[in-house]
Formats: C-alpha cells, structure tokens, sequence
C-alpha cells in the first residue's frame, strides 16, 4: 500500500497544526514584589513576558492570627500595591483566568527580597510536564520524518514508488 508523499506531508503539517496553539497557549504566572515605605507592590506578567492585566492578587498577613486575604488586581500595566504594616510578613498570590497562580512571601522590611511558595498542585503540575526544549525537539525530530521517508523512496528508485 503506497501513500502519496504530499498526503503524509499534509497529515504531519495537520498534526504539528494541532499541537502548536497548544504549545502557545501554554504559560504560567510570575510575579514580582517590593516594600515600598507602607505598601506591597508589584508587577504580574506571564512567562512569555505578556503583562497579566486584570488578574486577581490577594494579600494575606501571615504576621496576624486569623487575618483574612484583601482581594485586589492588577491595572493595566499589571501593576499592584497593598498598604502593610511594616515589620509584617506577608503572601502575595496572584491568580490568572486560564487557571494558572502563583504564591510568593515577603517581609514589609526595608530590602526584602520575595521568595517563591511552591505550593503542592504547582509541584504536581510541572512534575509531569516535560521542559519546552524537550517539547520543541521532539517537534523538530518528527518535521524531519517526511524527509527521510522522500530521500528513501528516491532512492529505492521508481520501482518502489509503483
């Protein structure tokens, strides 16, 4: 049974057409945080650098028994800020609509440095993905099939191709 070259090109191209948007599509939230005289601030954007502009963040004082989250979002340069009180420690989370978040603590200290909360779904989540590299390789790989299959059926001849 022989199929035609341009049908299996076109069966490739119509898979790698598929998985591509996918592949786009996919990004997680990052976000930065500073103490600024009696605030929190920071940026959210994704991590294709896109700024996440009306996203939700909230802020949790982790110095106060029993303190609730105060909701707020990003504006439209995905900036934020919270007023805290100095000396606190505090969660920042920021939340997108494609289901993505991201956790970071801070100190209203004079240069504080945020620091990453891997929480246990985001742990799970990225334990079963493989890295993009490994993604776009094996894309890469598969888009030289079609090739390796046309330079063996030239060189089978035109016997092969009957």
């Amino acid at each position: 049974m022989n199929i035609p070259l341009g049908s299996m090109r076109s069966k490739v191209f119509a898979c790698l057409m598929f998985l591509l948007p996918g592949l786009a599509a996919a990004h997680g939230l990052l976000l930065d945080a500073k103490h600024v005289g009696d605030k929190i601030e920071g940026t959210v954007y994704y991590s294709n650098g896109e700024l996440a502009v009306r996203e939700s963040v909230e802020l949790l004082d982790l110095s106060t028994p029993d303190a609730t989250a105060v909701a707020g979002e990003t504006d439209d340069a995905g900036k934020f800020n919270f007023p805290v009180a100095d000396g606190h420690r505090y969660r920042v989370s920021a939340y997108a609509a494609e289901g993505h978040g991201v956790d970071i603590e801070i100190d209203a200290v004079a240069n504080a440095r945020p620091k990453l909360i891997e929480t246990a779904a985001a742990a799970e989540e990225q334990s079963w993905m493989p890295p993009a590299w490994a993604v776009i390789g094996l894309l890469l790989l598969a888009s030289l099939v079609p090739v390796v299959v046309s330079r063996r059926r030239a060189a089978a001849g035109p016997a092969a191709n009957r």
